[in-house]
Protein backbone atom coordinates (compact mmCIF):
# COMPACT_ATOMS: atom_id res chain seq x y z
CA UNK A 1 0.00 0.00 0.00
CA UNK A 2 1.31 3.39 -0.75
CA UNK A 3 2.16 6.04 2.04
CA UNK A 4 -0.70 8.01 0.60
CA UNK A 5 -3.29 5.30 1.14
CA UNK A 6 -2.40 4.57 4.59
CA UNK A 7 -2.16 7.83 5.30
CA UNK A 8 -5.86 7.80 4.08
CA UNK A 9 -6.62 4.57 6.43
CA UNK A 10 -4.74 6.39 9.17
CA UNK A 11 -7.18 9.55 9.01
CA UNK A 12 -10.05 7.27 8.78
CA UNK A 13 -9.23 5.59 11.98
CA UNK A 14 -8.24 9.56 13.65
CA UNK A 15 -12.58 10.31 12.43
CA UNK A 16 -13.28 7.18 13.84
CA UNK A 17 -11.97 7.67 17.05
CA UNK A 18 -12.84 11.42 17.60
CA UNK A 19 -16.89 9.89 17.06
CA UNK A 20 -15.98 7.66 19.86
CA UNK A 21 -15.21 4.53 18.43
CA UNK A 22 -16.46 2.34 15.76
CA UNK A 23 -19.34 1.59 17.83
CA UNK A 24 -20.35 5.03 18.76
CA UNK A 25 -19.65 5.55 14.89
CA UNK A 26 -21.86 3.21 13.33
CA UNK A 27 -24.81 4.52 15.09
CA UNK A 28 -24.41 8.29 12.98
CA UNK A 29 -23.51 6.28 9.16
CA UNK A 30 -24.97 3.54 7.16
CA UNK A 31 -22.51 0.86 7.88
CA UNK A 32 -22.06 -1.04 10.39
CA UNK A 33 -18.37 -1.35 13.00
CA UNK A 34 -16.68 -3.63 11.26
CA UNK A 35 -17.19 -1.80 8.01
CA UNK A 36 -15.54 0.98 10.07
CA UNK A 37 -12.79 -0.65 11.52
CA UNK A 38 -12.09 -2.05 7.43
CA UNK A 39 -12.31 1.53 6.33
CA UNK A 40 -9.14 2.53 8.98
CA UNK A 41 -7.62 -0.95 9.20
CA UNK A 42 -3.78 -0.68 7.16
CA UNK A 43 -4.29 -4.50 6.84
CA UNK A 44 -7.45 -3.66 4.21
CA UNK A 45 -5.93 -2.25 1.52
CA UNK A 46 -8.93 -2.88 -0.89
CA UNK A 47 -11.42 -1.42 1.40
CA UNK A 48 -11.82 2.38 1.84
CA UNK A 49 -14.55 4.48 3.45
CA UNK A 50 -17.07 5.75 1.17
CA UNK A 51 -17.36 9.59 0.89
CA UNK A 52 -20.93 9.32 2.09
CA UNK A 53 -19.80 7.88 5.55
CA UNK A 54 -17.05 10.36 5.46
CA UNK A 55 -19.64 12.70 5.43
CA UNK A 56 -21.83 11.22 8.19
CA UNK A 57 -18.75 11.19 10.49
CA UNK A 58 -16.46 13.78 9.58
CA UNK A 59 -18.24 16.78 11.71
CA UNK A 60 -18.95 14.81 14.73
CA UNK A 61 -14.62 14.64 15.13
CA UNK A 62 -14.44 18.29 15.39
CA UNK A 63 -12.83 17.86 18.83
CA UNK A 64 -9.86 15.70 18.16
CA UNK A 65 -6.88 16.84 16.80
CA UNK A 66 -6.55 17.01 13.53
CA UNK A 67 -9.86 17.58 11.90
CA UNK A 68 -10.83 17.21 9.34
CA UNK A 69 -9.09 14.18 9.12
CA UNK A 70 -9.85 12.62 5.68
CA UNK A 71 -10.44 16.15 4.53
CA UNK A 72 -7.03 16.84 5.68
CA UNK A 73 -5.28 13.62 4.59
CA UNK A 74 -7.26 13.62 1.02
CA UNK A 75 -5.78 17.21 0.56
CA UNK A 76 -2.26 16.46 1.36
CA UNK A 77 -2.48 13.62 -1.40
CA UNK A 78 -3.57 15.56 -4.12
CA UNK A 79 -0.94 18.29 -2.94
CA UNK A 80 -2.67 20.72 -1.44
CA UNK A 81 -4.11 21.61 2.00
CA UNK A 82 -7.51 22.15 3.73
CA UNK A 83 -8.07 25.62 4.65
CA UNK A 84 -11.30 26.07 6.90
CA UNK A 85 -13.33 29.29 6.22
CA UNK A 86 -14.55 31.20 9.44
CA UNK A 87 -17.95 32.67 9.21
CA UNK A 88 -17.48 36.17 10.98
CA UNK A 89 -19.16 39.15 11.24
CA UNK A 90 -17.90 42.63 9.75
CA UNK A 91 -17.31 45.65 11.33
CA UNK A 92 -14.97 48.54 9.68
CA UNK A 93 -12.58 48.53 12.25
CA UNK A 94 -12.56 44.47 11.39
CA UNK A 95 -11.46 45.35 7.99
CA UNK A 96 -8.29 47.54 9.26
CA UNK A 97 -7.52 45.38 12.11
CA UNK A 98 -6.72 42.50 9.42
CA UNK A 99 -5.30 44.29 6.79
CA UNK A 100 -2.44 45.60 9.54
CA UNK A 101 -2.33 41.96 10.60
CA UNK A 102 -1.85 40.72 6.90
CA UNK A 103 0.82 43.76 6.48
CA UNK A 104 2.38 42.09 9.85
CA UNK A 105 2.40 38.57 8.79
CA UNK A 106 3.79 39.46 5.37
CA UNK A 107 7.00 40.97 6.97
CA UNK A 108 7.18 38.06 9.08
CA UNK A 109 7.55 35.80 6.06
CA UNK A 110 10.08 38.61 4.75
CA UNK A 111 12.15 38.50 7.90
CA UNK A 112 11.72 34.70 7.76
CA UNK A 113 13.48 34.82 4.38
CA UNK A 114 16.16 36.79 5.23
CA UNK A 115 16.52 35.36 8.41
CA UNK A 116 17.41 31.98 6.97
CA UNK A 117 19.57 33.52 4.17
CA UNK A 118 21.87 35.38 6.77
CA UNK A 119 24.35 32.66 6.48
CA UNK A 120 24.34 32.27 2.40
CA UNK A 121 22.36 28.76 2.97
CA UNK A 122 18.50 27.67 3.42
CA UNK A 123 18.31 24.83 5.67
CA UNK A 124 15.82 22.79 7.20
CA UNK A 125 15.43 24.85 10.28
CA UNK A 126 14.57 27.76 7.89
CA UNK A 127 12.40 26.19 5.89
CA UNK A 128 10.28 24.84 9.11
CA UNK A 129 10.31 28.76 10.17
CA UNK A 130 9.07 30.13 6.90
CA UNK A 131 6.94 27.59 6.73
CA UNK A 132 5.13 29.17 9.77
CA UNK A 133 5.08 31.98 9.18
CA UNK A 134 3.25 31.31 5.76
CA UNK A 135 0.71 29.32 7.63
CA UNK A 136 -0.02 32.38 9.58
CA UNK A 137 -0.04 34.51 6.71
CA UNK A 138 -2.59 32.06 5.11
CA UNK A 139 -4.82 32.12 8.08
CA UNK A 140 -5.15 36.07 7.60
CA UNK A 141 -6.16 35.83 4.46
CA UNK A 142 -8.45 33.35 5.30
CA UNK A 143 -10.07 35.12 8.04
CA UNK A 144 -10.09 38.45 5.67
CA UNK A 145 -11.21 36.60 2.80
CA UNK A 146 -14.34 35.82 5.18
CA UNK A 147 -15.00 39.13 6.07
CA UNK A 148 -14.91 40.31 2.42
CA UNK A 149 -17.54 37.37 1.84
CA UNK A 150 -19.32 38.15 4.80
CA UNK A 151 -20.02 41.82 4.08
CA UNK A 152 -21.39 40.69 0.54
CA UNK A 153 -24.07 38.29 2.41
CA UNK A 154 -22.28 35.24 1.73
CA UNK A 155 -21.30 32.24 3.84
CA UNK A 156 -17.20 32.00 3.73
Amino acid sequence: MTPERILLKRATSDMVKGVGGVEAAAAFTRVGKTMLAEYGSVNRSECFAPIDVIADLEPLARERSGWPHVTQALCRTMGGVFVALPDVPITGSDLFEKHAELAREACDVTGAICDGMKDGKWDPEDGAKLEKHCDDLLDVVIRMRALARFSQGKSA
